[in-house]
């Protein structure tokens, strides 16, 4: 008689939000570089789906590859390039330290720069 070794605990769903609050906490992590933030024509556009984080955009596709689409503003006087890849490099950490998920490609779209106040 053969004895199986394995134990199936059946499956693990986690919801976009969830991935989005980690990525949020993630790019926070990161000096000079904060997520976009809700506007007037982004509330509008982004009502119906209920999206939080409207810098986050997660796709899947059809071989179930996670690409994440982010967009960010930057501290005028950061270095754009190495901000974007401490981006990539904190948010690839967070989530594979949260929910073992890698992902396929991390885009990052640099949408202004931050003059800051006075």
């Amino acid at each position: 008689m053969k004895q199986n070794d394995t134990l199936d605990l059946g499956s693990v769903q986690i919801h976009r939000k969830v991935l989005a609050e980690i990525i949020n906490s993630a790019i926070e992590s990161v000096d000079g570089v904060q997520l976009i933030q809700h506007n007037f024509s982004l509330k509008v556009s982004q009502f119906f789906k209920r999206n939080n984080f409207p810098g986050i955009l997660i796709k899947e596709d059809d071989k179930h590859n996670v690409s994440l689409e982010l967009k960010v503003f930057v501290r005028y006087g950061i270095n754009i390039p190495d901000a974007a890849r401490q981006i990539q490099t904190s948010v690839r950490a967070a989530v594979k330290k949260t929910v073992d998920l890698n992902f396929k490609d991390i885009n990052i779209h640099i949408e202004g720069i931050e003059r800051g106040q006075g």
